[in-house]
């Protein structure tokens, strides 16, 4: 399977916050929701950011599966919106018409340990911008 690349990342609200929990940008991962597929931008074992070439309108909460081009598929994470950023506020990201922060309330002891195998195993990518990290 061919992998998916970022060549652009976009500029959002969080990056100015202090985290926790790491966010690995990654170039391999899907977002699969019932509005469609985005490209996952960062991950970490909390939440993800994602996406969208066309624009949504996602609830406060929906199901989301996380798709890796080397196999894996994470079904069904009951996730909880943090933010969004329509097209029009991004700077340097056009190539998106939203991108969208989200957070796993909810993981059963199979997802939680699905994903921390995938956060420890993902390829990483060398993120473009290191100042914005």
């Amino acid at each position: 399977m061919d992998q998916l690349a970022i060549y652009q990342a976009p500029e959002t609200l969080y990056l100015s916050e202090q985290r926790v929990n790491d966010r690995h940008e990654v170039l391999n991962l899907l977002a699969i929701t019932e509005r469609g597929t985005g490209q996952i931008l960062d991950i970490s074992r909390k939440g993800l950011s994602f996406g969208c070439l066309y624009p949504h309108a996602f609830p406060q909460e929906f199901y989301l599966d996380i798709l890796d081009a080397k196999g894996s598929h994470i079904k069904k994470l009951k996730v909880r919106k943090m933010w969004e950023i329509n097209g029009d506020y991004q700077e340097g990201a056009a190539i998106y018409e939203l991108v969208v922060g989200i957070e796993f309330p909810d993981l059963t002891s199979a997802q939680a340990d699905e994903l921390n195998y995938l956060v420890d195993n993902i390829e990483l990518i060398d993120y473009p911008y290191p100042h914005l990290v």
